[in-house]
Parts: C-alpha cells; sequence; structure tokens
C-alpha cells in the first residue's frame, strides 16, 4: 500500500480497523486539526477518510444525522463502519471517520440550471432533516433561539468599532472607508433586528424547536456535487446546527452575490423559487429571511477580521479591497429585497 508519509502510522491503524483491503491512500488537504484521504480500496472502491476535530458525541450526533437523512432521500456520502460495527476510528487520540467517495464535481454558480440544482439541494437537505432526534439528546451547536441576541451584539459591536476608528490619531484607509459607511451599517442593523420583530419570526423558531431542523453552515458548491450517476450531493457535515433555514439561505445568497459585487433580483428569484419547489414557505418566514438578509453580515465578517485580526497574513491592501467589495455588494441590496418583498404574491400563496 502507497501512502503519503503525513500522520502515516495512525491513519494506517485507523484503516486497518475497517474490513477492506487498502491499495492506495493520497491527502487530500491539511488544516492542523482536520485532514483528509483519498483511500484506494481494492473491495470498496473510493473512500474518503477524515480526521475530525471534535469529541465522540459529536461525531456520534453527525453520523446519525447523516443516515436519518440519508433514510429520507438526501443525497450523501455514506459512513462507513468499522469491522466491529463503530462509527469511527481512534488512533494517537484522534478521531478518524470513513465515507464514501463521490464522483463528480461542484455545480456553477452561474449556470442557471445548476444554480437551481443547488438550492433544491438545499430545500431537500432541510426536509430530510426535519424530525431528527439526537440519539443521546446532545446537540453541539443548537443557534435557533440566538439570532436576536446576535444580531443585537454584532450592533453594537459595529459601533464600537466606528468609536474606535474614529479616536485614532491618524485613521489609515481601512479606517476611513469603514467610517464612511459605519452609520449606515449600524441603521442596516437595527433595521433588521425591527422588521424580524414584525414578522412571526418566533412562530417558526418554536415550530423548528419541535421538528430540530437541521441547518448546514457551509452550503455551498465547495460542499456539493453533481454526481456522475445524476444525483445531488452534499457532504462535510462537520458543522451541524439546529436553526430556521434563514441561515442557510443567507449565507448562499450572500455567497452568490458577492461574485459580481452586487444583488440581482432575477438572480435571487432563480435560486428561491427553486428552493420553494421543494420546500415552501410562506410569505412571512421570506420576511424573516429578508430580515436576515438586511443585516449587514458581509460587511460586519470583513471588518471583524481586520480588527480581531483574525487573517494576519493579509496585507492592508488586500483588507482594504475586500472592504470595498463587500460595501459594493450590500449596498446594492436594499432595492433588490424590497423588490423580492413586493412580488411574493405572484409565487407565494
Amino acid at each position: 500500500m502507497s501512502m503519503d508519509p503525513y500522520e502515516e502510522s495512525a491513519a494506517v491503524r485507523a484503516l486497518s480497523r475497517y474490513p477492506y483491503a487498502v491499495r492506495s491512500v493520497r491527502l487530500l488537504s491539511d488544516k492542523g486539526k482536520k485532514a483528509v484521504w483519498y483511500v484506494d480500496a481494492e473491495d470498496a472502491g473510493g473512500l474518503i477518510l477524515k480526521k475530525v476535530p471534535f469529541g465522540t458525541e459529536a461525531i456520534r450526533f453527525m453520523i446519525a444525522a447523516i443516515d436519518y437523512m440519508r433514510g429520507r432521500g438526501l443525497g450523501t456520502p455514506r459512513v462507513h463502519r468499522t469491522s466491529d460495527g463503530g462509527g469511527w476510528a481512534r488512533e494517537d487520540g484522534q478521531n478518524y471517520v470513513l465515507f464514501d467517495a463521490v464522483r463528480g464535481r461542484p455545480p456553477e454558480y452561474k449556470i442557471e440550471a445548476e444554480l437551481r440544482t443547488l438550492l433544491r439541494g438545499l430545500a431537500t437537505f432541510h426536509v430530510a432533516s426535519q424530525g431528527f432526534e439526537s440519539p443521546t439528546g446532545f446537540y453541539p451547536s443548537y443557534l435557533l433561539t440566538d439570532r436576536e441576541t446576535t444580531m443585537r451584539r454584532r450592533v453594537e459591536q459595529l459601533a464600537a468599532w466606528k468609536s474606535a476608528a474614529a479616536g485614532k490619531p491618524n485613521p489609515n484607509g481601512f479606517d476611513r472607508l469603514f467610517l464612511g459607511r459605519a452609520d449606515a451599517f449600524v441603521a442596516q442593523g437595527e433595521d433588521a433586528l425591527e422588521r424580524l420583530r414584525r414578522t412571526g419570526y418566533g412562530d417558526w423558531v418554536r415550530l423548528t424547536h419541535e421538528t430540530k431542523t437541521l441547518c448546514h453552515q457551509d452550503f455551498a458548491a465547495g460542499n456539493t456535487a453533481i454526481g456522475d450517476d445524476g444525483r445531488f450531493y452534499v457532504f462535510d457535515m462537520d458543522s451541524l446546527t439546529v436553526d430556521v433555514p434563514i441561515r442557510d439561505l443567507r449565507k448562499i445568497l450572500n455567497k452568490v452575490m458577492k461574485r459580481d459585487l452586487a444583488w440581482d433580483l432575477d438572480t435571487m428569484l432563480t435560486m428561491m423559487k427553486a428552493y420553494h419547489e421543494a420546500h415552501p414557505l410562506t410569505k412571512d418566514q421570506y420576511a424573516a429571511l429578508v430580515a436576515e438578509l438586511t443585516f449587514p453580515h458581509l460587511v460586519y465578517g470583513q471588518v471583524s477580521k481586520y480588527y480581531e485580526g483574525r487573517e494576519p497574513s493579509w496585507t492592508e491592501e488586500k483588507h482594504l479591497q475586500r472592504l470595498h467589495e463587500m460595501i459594493l455588494t450590500e449596498s446594492s441590496k436594499e432595492r433588490v429585497l424590497e423588490s423580492f418583498l413586493a412580488g411574493l404574491d405572484a409565487w407565494v400563496r
């Protein structure tokens, strides 16, 4: 068997726990606490071995959720069991999980049919997760009740960053660009909170508390695939949380829109109508989505990266350019969101 030298002994020992004859192993990525290998097994075909950076309760939760959603029609790689029936192998203090490999390619945001496939896949994910109960009662993440608290905290943080930047004797280019729009971003945050309060969001939270609907939290082209077999697949279930679907919808909408540095109504309608086909929402739920989208998440994320030093390898120029891009994207959003709300009667009951 050929194998990369990285963590060779631990990975080999982890693979030896499974009932497969392994021909070769190739390291695909290494992010420190996480690592992924492609495994060619003589009697199982292509497999993916993942080193996962969380404990056994969280792994048990993830595997149970995957099994549950697969049983309800979601295309997602199967988790293989060890020779003694376990869901993972533990070696040198690290946990390893073995999955089927998916042969296929990520969908393209720019191809409308594939963008629709992506959003139908997200809807299928949310529907398939409904009714899931953790087998141990343990939920590694439960963000359902955090939305308003998080929004309020982030509005206050934007205001604090504004005050700090304004108090500098020599503000730099990033400070000046942020200060030029900071009041507008704080106002957007306040508007988002007020919009959310005017919807029936609380009813949706109570329903989701009963159904335990899951959000993926990183549902994007890179974590999905259009398989060679024609099926759509979702993978990388490391960050599952209980929440209303607007968490995933907000993130994928922002990912798509920021590529062109502007929101586009036709693209938003294409995405949301595709989602609606598999998981219809009410007008009030779409109003809650618009409230979530009103908050300047993209700008907040970039400003926090800079002022909290979360991207130390980035140059000042890169931080400044990214903030400029996020401002362009956020600035085009209000008109599109208002038009989206105004047109709901045409296709939502």
